[in-house]
């Protein structure tokens, strides 16, 4: 009996095509440079502006602090990152996203996401009614009681400054949602983040402003699917323009010595040099 042919994409189940190529080649050559190339081969380029050379020369941990009014904002960052030597990249997400992440991209996925669990979402709140009904019923075997929710949280919290202090980087949308970070209020969890920072190490760690212009949601997907060609796969230009870096020690520098424990008096410093590079 002659055996079947070897896919070697019946492993993975069924993805779309785009996604089991990011996975192939990123097993080999990272998430990040797997990223950049397959945009480039669909015809989509991200032009990096404003302060890259702080990005080009600096050695330690970069946090990086974004809007997520356009979804795929993660994307241009990994892209740009590619381009000055990084080669890989944690993402704060929500963990249902960590789910959705894992299912497309495996190891690799898992590998790049650190889950937070939102307190809408908390598996013995009493007010359920709210914008996150809809994931508490699609993801509702996941969902965690208020005290494991807010451990599980402060893991993935301290395991980015972590990564941070290592030297590496580290993604957040400060609002938690695909919202613009101008107008909507930030969760604590970013001052969280700088304020877990052992002291001998805020001084080697860069906090980056980022915001990308040029998105169309509708046709990055479409262009990818195609993989470039035909009338879907016409060129794009994505900007993502980085704002003037602090390191952690100066972004401490400027919260009150009183209030130098309250990750959210950190946080509002920390939007405040957001607001003041964009806004």
């Amino acid at each position: 009996m002659v055996g079947r042919e070897h896919n070697p994409h019946q492993a993975f189940g069924w993805r779309p095509l785009f996604i089991r190529e990011i996975r192939e080649r990123a097993e080999s050559d990272g998430l990040l440079q797997a990223t950049h190339d397959l945009l480039k081969r669909d015809n989509v380029t991200v032009t990096a502006k404003g302060h890259v050379s702080a990005l080009k020369n600096h050695q330690g941990g970069m946090l990086f602090i974004g809007d997520h009014s356009r979804q795929f904002e993660f994307v241009a960052l990994m892209y740009a990152l590619s381009q000055v030597g990084r080669t890989s990249m944690k993402n704060i997400v929500k963990f249902y996203v960590e789910h959705q992440v894992s299912w497309a991209l495996g190891k690799v996925g898992t590998a790049i996401t650190l889950p937070v669990y939102p307190r809408l979402l908390d598996k013995d709140r009493r007010n359920k009614i709210n914008f996150e009904l809809s994931s508490r019923i699609i993801f509702r075997r996941s969902l965690q009681v208020a005290k494991d929710a807010r451990r599980l949280t402060n893991e993935s919290l301290a395991a980015a400054s972590k990564e941070l202090s290592l030297g590496g980087s580290v993604n957040i949308f400060p609002c938690g949602g695909i919202v613009d970070s101008m107008k909507k209020p930030w969760r604590k969890g970013v001052g969280q983040i700088v304020h877990q920072l052992p002291k001998e190490d805020r001084d080697d760690v860069l906090v980056i402003p980022y915001h990308a212009d040029n998105i169309n949601r509708a046709r990055l997907v479409a262009a990818v699917a195609a993989r470039g060609c035909g009338v879907l796969g016409r060129p794009q230009g994505i900007d993502i323009i980085f704002g003037q870096p602090q390191t952690a020690a100066e972004i401490m520098d400027g919260v009150s010595r009183a209030r130098q424990d309250d990750p959210r008096a950190i946080t509002d410093v920390l939007r405040q040099q957001y607001i003041a590079n964009f806004g």
